[in-house]
């Protein structure tokens, strides 16, 4: 495919994030000079310099004069040293939204966007690709199981991408195909109120050059197609593909999907109905893409999920850990609904509210999703890019939990402590689902440690 950007050499600042380094990875790969930094070391940095690039920790101003581009991430500031240098010297300086849309506008792209799930749609969306022969560049939101990476160069002239809503970006995009998930407040520090949020949607979807289709069993994404006329996928029955003839067996979701010109059996291996939604959009955009049904339902069949996405971290001593992302009440929700497929003896839901605003505006709906645990364990708020709210903490959300019905709650005040709080109440036959977007992450190794060390 060649240069995706007329810029030889690109230097990327911030690096180290899930978005760019993703981008880093396939301009370098479609034949780009990338080099990159970030404020402190991390695994990705060591990531990218395995696949030869050129990063580093901290600023060096004096290096990103050699660029033809310079671009960075949304959380970089104005001030940055190698931003201000770049300027200086009369570099082209882009932010990442700029990027997308430039790369987008010369290579074919579509993909996945929603307040949640579109990461995993998207991923999905590669793996039914690669299975019928296609070979995509894409770019998702975190690393695919299979190919441990959430980014890669394909040999052929088509991107799938995460349409990110996160600080508008999914605006800046260039679409030939769209699956819209859901549509939910989220994101207010950008967009301020719901209704711009919908808006936001309603301007990407008539924007995209080729079909969407949008998920009916959500009431947000439901308004939008009626708004804006495309096509919609789901298990109500007046969805244009509908998911019929559904059927939970040991080994998922067994269903099969009809509308116009498509028909096929397929199988959702992923737990949560949630999960199986998406796996229907992923058909019914292939099939209007024109991709064959039957072989993107064989590559679905082969998917196996991507990190922090019901991700299994191990059982130790009959106690299953699994890590998940959720940090909105509604994944809460999907996450603890699919954990009790499992059938556990016990469901343990251990939790990290994400964003001090987010956590006081929906810290009685968190509750309420949490309760619907076997026992709850919430820790402090990992602000992320926020200044602490006072009066916001994590005891809002245990305190909304035990309002809402859950028995037992327990709050733990600093994520460094959850571990051994989590090890002191597990028992042979529970399963723990640690949730959130902050370092809990971090916590399923510490626990599965704790575990290993008590048999």
């Amino acid at each position: 495919m060649g240069e995706w950007l007329p810029h030889r050499t690109i230097h990327l600042i911030g690096i180290g994030g899930a978005g760019m380094s993703a981008l880093a990875r396939v301009l370098s790969g479609a034949g780009h000079t990338v080099t990159g930094s970030d404020l402190y070391p991390s695994g990705v940095l060591d990531s990218l310099r395995d696949i030869g690039l050129d990063v580093w920790a901290g600023h060096k101003p004096e290096r990103v004069q050699a660029a033809d581009l310079v671009v960075a991430s949304s959380a970089v500031p104005a001030i940055d040293p190698e931003w201000q240098a770049a300027m200086a010297a009369g570099t082209p300086c882009w932010m990442r939204p700029q990027l997308l849309e430039e790369m987008t506008s010369r290579v074919r792209t579509v993909g996945a966007t929603g307040t949640h799930g579109k990461s995993s749609t998207s991923a999905m969306l590669v793996t039914a690709l690669r299975h019928v022969g296609v070979s995509p560049s894409f770019v998702v939101g975190a690393d695919l199981v299979d190919l441990r990476t959430n980014a890669a160069y394909g040999s052929d002239p088509l991107l799938v991408l995460e349409a990110d809503e996160a600080f508008g970006t999914f605006e800046s995009l260039h679409l030939s195909g769209l699956i819209v998930t859901n549509v939910e407040a989220d994101h207010l520090d950008h967009f301020g109120t719901v209704e711009e949020v919908e808006a936001a949607f309603t301007r990407v979807v008539r924007k995209v050059e080729g079909p969407v289709v949008a998920c009916a069993d959500d009431p947000g994404s439901a308004a939008l197609a009626a708004r804006t006329g495309v096509m919609t996928y789901g298990l109500a029955p007046e969805s244009t593909f509908v998911i019929a003839e559904l059927e939970q067996r040991s080994d998922g979701f067994w269903f099969r999907i009809q509308g116009p010109d498509l028909d096929q059996r397929a199988v959702s291996t992923r737990p949560g109905l949630h999960m199986l939604r998406n796996a229907a959009a992923v058909l019914a955009l292939g099939s209007l893409l024109g991709y064959d049904p039957a072989g993107l339902a064989s590559g679905l069949e082969r998917f196996h999920g991507i990190r922090r996405r019901f991700e299994h971290r191990g059982t130790v001593g009959g106690v299953t850990v699994i890590d998940d992302y959720a940090h909105h009440p509604t994944e809460v929700s999907a996450t603890i609904r699919a954990a009790r497929q499992t059938n556990p003896a016990r469901l343990v839901a251990v939790f990290q509210p994400h964003l001090y605003s987010r956590t006081e505006r929906l810290a009685g709906e968190f509750g309420s999703a949490l309760a619907l645990a076997d026992v709850v364990i919430v820790t402090d708020v990992y602000g992320s890019r926020e200044a602490p709210i006072p009066g916001v903490t994590g005891e809002l959300v245990s305190a909304a939990s035990i309002r809402a019905g859950a028995d037992p709650v327990s709050y733990v005040a600093h994520r460094a402590d959850l571990a051994e709080a989590v090890a002191s109440v597990a028992r042979a036959g529970d399963v723990v689902v640690l949730m959130g977007a902050g370092d809990i992450t971090v916590v399923a190794g510490e626990l599965i440690q704790l575990l290993d060390a008590a048999r």
